[in-house]
């Protein structure tokens, strides 16, 4: 095993606990919302980016490219489903509106569960570098957003 190699436990579970409480933060909802609809972001990678910077590592250059494919899966499905959804909104009972919103929270947990079988099939490292949600934001041109929300540490909820 390389010395550098970091072994983390990572489970949709505590993905998803952390996700819950870091998009409830001030400010934090709507710059994922602006990253999704003005940047064509993924909100899901950018919050385990997130969560990774926050356990302080990273994973290779060489593993982006799988981190980001793993998405393929449920990329194009969630897409659809929220062009529709939103299409819907003006038509259908609030009741049902929101059914539907809790339709498409399932494919955000199912979207992080194959993230979290991609980090966790990949070699992890300690990070001494860049930050990857940073990373992540500059590729997508929205490095705006990462400095003025993103960079803040979620120190309460570290551990989870």
């Amino acid at each position: 095993m390389n010395p550098e190699h970091v072994t983390i436990s990572l489970s949709l579970e505590r993905l998803w606990q952390f996700s819950l409480q870091y998009y409830s933060t001030r400010g934090v909802k709507d710059a994922c919302l602006n990253l999704q609809n003005q940047f064509k972001g993924n909100v899901n990678l950018l919050l385990l980016l997130k969560w990774l910077d926050e356990q302080q590592v990273c994973f290779k250059d060489k593993d982006w490219l799988q981190v980001e494919e793993c998405l393929g899966r449920s990329e194009a499905l969630l897409h659809s489903y929220r062009d529709i959804r939103r299409k819907l909104k003006v038509h259908v009972p609030d009741a049902l509106y929101r059914e539907s919103l809790q339709f498409e929270l399932q494919l955000e947990r199912r979207q992080q569960s194959d993230l979290v079988a991609c980090i966790n099939a990949i070699e992890l490292k300690h990070n001494i570098g860049e930050p990857l949600a940073l990373r992540y934001c500059r590729q997508l041109g929205a490095e705006h957003l990462y400095s003025s929300v993103f960079s803040n540490p979620m120190d309460h909820i570290v551990n989870m």
